[in-house]
């Protein structure tokens, strides 16, 4: 294939279809939540949990051709999500003669009747950066470049790669799912320890729709799309954490860059996996999947907290209907419960480790919350991870 049009498929099913995607769905994320960044990873999740459903079941209902199944059924699916999300938008901004931008509404900036609001909670609005924040922000876009340039001039070959790597490329070019042995080449039954781990899948899904080999998109093209995924999601956490004092978001992020850096003081820690074995599923499970799940619970958190403020401010939460309406207090739980697909994507043990995290987490919100009914949300949420382990542990018994 052209390069150009390699490239521009690439964007296309790493960048463009999760966003419109997100745009179909974003209507669910509280209005201040609803931005660019968290769009996009609320439309990826639901892109990565279809290619999850899809692929497993082509792998264990097709016996020939089940990859072209898998790739022929996935992208008629997530293009069709992509185009709604498309027409919703372009419905919503004709109906309301606005630009593209208002459809992120938790992009906006506070304006002076928000100041002089006393209900306004101001913390919740984006403020302008100071000169000495976009400082660092340049600081810490030149060390994640610096890392996207060493992750793809340097990058370096890991055991691994001979069956995870090699997965991804017989699904290319011999259209199977996980029944060739890679170590020899020779048919086999479905091997059951990896097979529902599909992101090897689904990189090769990225390397047919691009024409390029499974093995350069694994160790070029993932780091590149990777790494500033994993940034887009700790500068959420910080956005939360760092709710006072916004303008220190940027020092935040640098200092994440430097010891994700300088992290490989063993080969097992996250950040060598996320540096040196970026494509790998257990990569993303520490460094993407951990986060989100942290990430998730930070906000319903900060929902407390933001109830709470406006308790003792207004005496009830009569007029704070931005928190108390229960769908937005759904949505968290939403994302969660797909963040949980997405482990299953990613390795075996994501979905049992991520399910151990979502557990004791539950309770600390538990304590503070006071509302039982988080339980019900954390058993909802980890339910793909208990049909995963059935359907793995039954074709494990058969």
């Amino acid at each position: 294939m052209n390069p150009v049009l390699a490239f521009l498929s690439l964007v296309i099913w790493l960048l463009v279809v999760p966003l419109c995607t997100g745009l179909l769905f974003n209507f669910i994320l509280p209005r201040h939540r609803r931005t660019v960044a968290i769009t996009f990873i609320l439309g990826f999740l639901v892109y990565i949990s279809v290619f999850e459903l899809v692929a497993i079941s082509s792998m264990l209902t097709v016996v020939f051709s089940a990859f072209s199944y898998c790739t022929y059924i996935f992208m008629a699916i997530s293009l069709l999500l992509a185009l709604l999300g498309i027409v919703r938008s372009v419905i919503l901004l004709t109906k309301r003669n606005m630009h593209f931008l208002t459809l992120f509404p938790g992009e906006d900036h506070g304006e002076i009747r928000d100041y002089l609001n006393p209900r306004a909670d101001l913390k919740l609005f984006k403020h302008n950066y100071s000169l000495e924040s976009r400082i660092y922000w340049g600081i810490f876009l030149a060390l994640m470049v610096l890392q996207l340039v060493m992750s793809v001039v340097m990058a370096s070959f890991d055991g691994d790669d001979a069956y995870y790597v090699v997965e991804s490329l017989l699904a290319q070019q011999a259209d199977v799912m996980n029944t060739i042995l890679p170590y020899t080449g020779s048919s086999t039954s479905l091997d059951i320890r990896h097979a529902l781990a599909v992101i090897t899948m689904w990189i090769a899904f990225l390397a047919r729709m691009s024409g390029i080999h499974a093995t350069i998109v694994s160790h070029t093209v993932m780091p590149l799309f990777v790494i500033p995924f994993v940034y887009l999601v700790y500068a959420e956490i910080a956005r939360i954490l760092l709710r006072d004092r916004q303008q220190v978001t940027p020092v935040f992020m640098v200092v994440t860059a430097l010891l994700l850096m300088f992290g490989n003081v063993s080969i097992y820690t996250p950040a060598t996996f996320l540096l040196m074995r970026t494509w790998q599923g257990k990569a993303l499970v520490a460094n993407l999947v951990f986060p989100m799940i942290f990430w998730m619970f930070l906000w319903m958190i900060e929902e407390i907290r933001a109830i709470k403020e406006l308790v003792i401010r207004e005496g009830s939460y009569r007029r704070y209907d931005l928190y108390a309406e229960r769908r937005l207090r759904v949505t968290p739980w939403i994302m969660l419960g797909m963040i949980c697909m997405f482990s299953g994507v990613c390795s075996s043990l994501g979905v049992i480790f991520g399910s151990a995290l979502i557990g004791i987490l539950t309770l600390v919100l538990l304590f503070l919350s006071k509302r039982w009914t988080v339980l019900v949300g954390a058993f909802l949420c980890i339910i793909p991870n208990l049909v995963y382990l059935a359907i793995y542990f039954s074709l494990f018994q058969s």
